[in-house]
């Protein structure tokens, strides 16, 4: 069984006692005719201010309510904006800058310099990626980082069997290789994923940063 609350109570006391006091007022003191002029005037007038000011009141709070909203959504659109500005820069470093121009194809050598995830980390930590209004746009910059972490973690391996670790190994075709050659080569067989997520992720985020440069959110 609901049970009834405090403030239900106190609220339904209050309209009884609205209820009921004109009643009880009117048989016990009686009013001559001059009170009941008065009283028709009052509810007349006070009516008339009900019926007129009640949608009044209530289109000016749309108004606020749906300018407030517009404000808002203004704020959070500018937020996605500065936000993808920011997840391109990472990602064209880390593709253009350390990839493209080291890292691609070469399984003879290794980067010292790793690839770069620091900003996307940070903005899944403080939530800010709830700013990104189209969920394909996220999914598909989640993806592009998923292969980057991938590669990023599979050459910090590599680094560092490469400066602890001089045990040779024999692979099935008879190959001897080093730890760290064997992990860079696993790294480089990421290859084309890699650079086709990237190519992928940097298109959609520059043709969403377009749409809201031009004002289309």
């Amino acid at each position: 069984m609901k049970k009834i609350s405090f403030k239900n109570i106190a609220f339904l006391m209050a309209i009884s006692i609205i209820i009921v006091f004109p009643i009880v007022y009117i048989f016990v003191m009686k009013p001559a005719v001059d009170y009941w002029n008065s009283l028709s005037g009052n509810i007349l007038s006070t009516g008339i201010a009900l019926i007129a000011g009640i949608p009044i009141a209530l289109y000016i709070d749309r108004l606020n309510k749906s300018k407030e909203e517009e404000i808002k959504y203004l704020s959070d659109r500018n937020r996605e904006k500065q936000i993808l500005e920011l997840i391109k820069e990472e990602l064209e470093f880390s593709y253009k800058s350390l990839f493209l121009n080291g890292m691609k194809s070469n399984s003879s050598t290794m980067s010292i310099q790793p690839l770069k995830s620091d900003l996307w980390e940070a903005l899944i930590a403080s939530q800010e990626t709830i700013y990104i209004a189209d969920p394909k746009l996220l999914n598909r910059i989640t993806s592009a980082y998923y292969i980057l972490k991938t590669v990023k973690s599979i050459e910090a391996q590599a680094y560092i069997s490469l400066r602890t670790s001089a045990v040779t190994f024999t692979l099935t075709d008879g190959t001897k290789m080093k730890a760290a050659q064997i992990l860079l080569r696993d790294s480089r067989s990421f290859d084309i994923l890699f650079e086709n997520s990237m190519i992928e992720a940097l298109k959609m985020i520059e043709e969403r940063i377009l749409l809201l440069s031009n004002g289309k959110k």
